[in-house]
Parts: structure tokens; sequence; C-alpha cells
């Protein structure tokens, strides 16, 4: 851990922790992922997933998860910390927001990260797409869900046309969104 001592009160001050967007460099051949390795090393990361069959050797179908976008993963940690690992080994790097100046990583809020972690280990139906893809009929209709599984979760209520299910979509701001089928009974209008 870094601490920064301030010359005005000579206090220690804990680093800013924050969800930075990862880009992994390894190749999809690759045995190992990058948030796989830098959870190895103490930092908490996350990599959205999805669950598929896969054959084994007998012929077998078995569902394994795997990561939806295999260059996509998320660390928590400070930003200095997460640079010097960079600058040692550089099997990833951060995602840039661009049109910005100056160009910086990409950071998600903790709530949005905790809702969208929730969502995707709760549910096995989840899909995931662009936030410029959420219909605008979802943007004025915010929820939060009372009990089950997702309890606590807020996000958007996505109604689809010719079927009675519903979907909570979770946004990370201006990058991805999650979607998870929910219960009418558990739907709380904010």
């Amino acid at each position: 851990v870094i601490t920064i001592m301030t010359s005005d009160n000579n206090q220690e001050k804990e680093p800013k922790m924050e969800w930075y967007v990862m880009r992994d460099l390894h190749r999809g051949h690759s045995k190992v992922f990058a948030y796989e390795e830098l959870a190895q090393k103490g930092f908490r990361t996350y990599t959205p997933t999805i669950k598929k069959p896969k054959l084994d050797s007998k012929g077998k179908a078995t569902i394994v998860e795997r990561p939806y976008l295999p260059d996509l993963f998320f660390v928590y940690g400070d930003r200095k910390s997460i640079e010097s690992l960079i600058h040692s080994r550089s099997f990833f790097q951060f995602r840039f927001k661009y049109g910005v100046s100056p160009v910086s990583p990409i950071v998600v809020p903790d709530k949005a990260m905790e809702d969208f972690i929730s969502a995707n280990k709760s549910s096995d139906e989840t899909r995931f797409f662009l936030v410029s893809s959420i219909p605008k009929s979802a943007r004025n209709c915010p929820i939060r869900i009372i009990g089950g599984p997702l309890n606590g979760l807020e996000g958007l209520l996505l109604r689809t046309r010719g079927t009675t299910r519903k979907q909570l979509v979770i946004e990370l701001p201006h990058f991805l969104a999650i979607s998870v089928h929910v219960e009418d009974e558990y739907i709380e209008l904010l």
C-alpha cells in the first residue's frame, strides 16, 4: 500500500481505491488470463462471464463459465500500484476515455460495479450489450429490487414486446450494460 504525506498537516492519506476498466493483452489461446494473475497478486478483479457448453475428451457436454469478452476485465485498486504493475510487466493496460482532455483511464463507480457483479453472479440468463443500445423507454423507468437473489440492486426496467418477462438493466456508465430477468413482485419503481 502506498501512503501519501501531505505537506500541510503531515497526516498520511490512503490512496483512492477504484474500479478500473482494463484490457488483457494475452492472446485468445492463453490458458491464464490477466485478471487471474492479478488476483494471485492480491488484487480484487472481475470479468463478466457467460455460461457455455463445452465438450470434454469423451464427448460429454458440461457447462463452464468463460469470460464474455476475453480481453475485458476490471481491477479494484489505487492507480499508482496498478501503473507500477503495468510498467513492470505489460500483460494488461488501462482502457481510456477518449474525447476528453487529458485522456484518462475509465473508472467505474463502486455501487454500479457491485450491482453489475451481483447481477452477473446471481443469474443464469444474462445478456450483455453496449450502453448506447439501451432503449429510451428503459431510461425513463428506474427501479430497485426488493427481495429475492437480486435484493438491493438498482437499475432500469426493460420490457420486451410480446412477452411478460421483465429485465433489470444495470449499466457501467458509458461502457457496458447487463440485463437479467426479474420477477414482478420484487420490482419497486423509483
